[in-house]
């Protein structure tokens, strides 16, 4: 967990979140997802990206899952999903979200799908830009079908991103874009439109600014 410590102020949780996290764990412990609320005590993480399109009926969610390490990010090893109901691909907004996200043919939001995007994640912590803002359609469908959300620890990157700016520029106070953030510390941008280069970009970004806080260290 070497690569965690620096920043373990900066998981994403607030009070109220810390709270439902406990309470999915008690109702989970005797399920088959209880060991996905043990602590992770390995050096991987999972580089989450997701993007959603409201409906009438439920959200189509765009989802990439990259896994990274201190040296590398292996985008071999990535989950790449969209998940949406049956007729929904026929609307023309909806195409246009499947096209932008590039993340394959949609699937049902059912159990299996889900069950398989829990488990590739696992228990790592989760790292991307604007986490709490970013996941809350996945986290509604994932309390709807399996009853709990994501438990994992979290690193918001554009967190980080914006305290190692604050550290080396003071006056900066406007927030960034991620193309900003990326184009600040020179990380190069994986595809941006899709949610497969966003992952990664977020990946490359939170290993980028892990090396500079090494280094001020």
């Amino acid at each position: 967990m070497r690569l965690l410590d620096r920043h373990v102020a900066l998981f994403s949780g607030s009070l109220r979140t810390l709270l439902r996290r406990e309470s999915d764990r008690r109702r989970c412990a005797d399920s088959p997802y209880a060991w996905l609320f043990q602590p992770y005590m390995g050096e991987e993480l999972v580089a989450l990206a997701c993007t959603s399109t409201p409906t009438p009926t439920s959200p189509v969610i765009s989802l990439a899952a990259v896994v990274l390490s201190q040296q590398q990010v292996r985008t071999s090893r990535a989950f790449v999903l969209t998940l949406g109901a049956p007729g929904q691909a026929s609307n023309a907004s909806l195409r246009r979200h499947h096209l932008l996200c590039q993340a394959g043919e949609v699937a049902a939001p059912n159990r299996d799908n889900l069950n398989a995007l829990v488990e590739f994640i696992g228990n790592r912590p989760i790292v991307g830009w604007q986490l709490d803002k970013r996941i809350g359609a996945l986290n509604a469908l994932l309390r709807k079908r399996l009853d709990f959300a994501l438990p994992n620890a979290q690193v918001d990157v554009e967190k980080l991103h914006q305290r190692q700016l604050r550290r080396l520029h003071p006056e900066i106070e406007a927030r960034s874009s991620f193309a900003q953030a990326l184009a600040c510390w020179q990380v190069p941008a994986m595809g941006m439109q899709g949610v497969l280069g966003e992952a990664t970009s977020s990946a490359l970004l939170y290993m980028r600014l892990q090396r500079i806080m090494a280094e001020a260290a």
